[in-house]
């Protein structure tokens, strides 16, 4: 059924593989990634188009055959994955401190191998209930000049919200490393990521994001 709920898994083993799909295979819509560099491929994709279809919930194992997931987590490539769409971590590794991780993330559960079937579906329809529209975190369109633009995800969301509070819609580097990002250390690199695809979207409302120099930029009509 076309609106079945779109699950994202992230697991290399083709054992847990079909088991996730005996659990899942009458409800969701499966797509599976059998490493990091392909998961991130994808997700960095989705998160460069305006139109891109984010999946209703990801499940990831945290030991893939490239790497630890943790490293994703807290990387500069996501931003938050838990801003952008809810997550289950579930894994053989109980170590609280892959668990604190996890959390401070953004996971929404944490579940160790082996699991029963019947929890897992629970989890996942809690989740999903939680989200109100099914598979969709429910996170209000900023309004600009009485527009309601669309297709943003939560960093986008908070860091355009940040520019319309602001005398002139200007803002400087830190204060939205502040009021974005709070006590969160964030790569160089991630603002300008950010504000880069922010740009991107923005296009199609006749609205750029116009560098002032010094850390410094502001938000106006694409009008000459």
């Amino acid at each position: 059924m076309n609106n079945e709920p779109l699950i994202w898994i992230l697991e290399d083993d083709k054992g847990c593989q079909f088991v996730y799909e005996q659990i899942l295979k009458n409800s969701f819509k499966t797509t599976y990634f059998e490493n990091i560099k392909k998961f991130k491929d994808r997700y960095n994709d989705v998160m460069s188009k305006s139109n891109g279809t984010w999946p209703s919930l990801i499940i990831a194992d945290l030991m893939l055959n490239d790497g630890n997931f943790l490293s994703f987590l807290t990387s500069e490539f996501h931003g938050g994955l838990g801003d952008e769409v809810p997550f289950i971590i579930v894994s053989s590794d109980d170590d609280i401190e892959s668990l604190r991780i996890c959390f401070k993330e953004g996971a929404n559960d944490y579940i160790t191998k082996p699991f029963k079937k019947n929890e897992l579906l629970v989890k996942i329809e809690t989740i999903l209930k939680n989200n109100q529209k099914f598979g969709k975190p429910v996170r209000p369109n900023v309004t600009i000049d009485g527009v309601a633009i669309e297709g943003l995800t939560g960093k986008q969301k908070r860091l355009l919200s940040l520019f319309n509070t602001q005398e002139n819609r200007i803002v400087d580097r830190d204060l939205i490393l502040n009021k974005v990002w709070g006590d969160t250390a964030v790569h160089p690199k991630t603002l300008d990521v950010h504000l880069y695809n922010l740009r991107r979207k923005l296009g199609p409302y006749g609205l750029i994001i116009k560098s002032l120099g010094g850390g410094r930029w502001t938000l106006m009509g694409d009008k000459k």
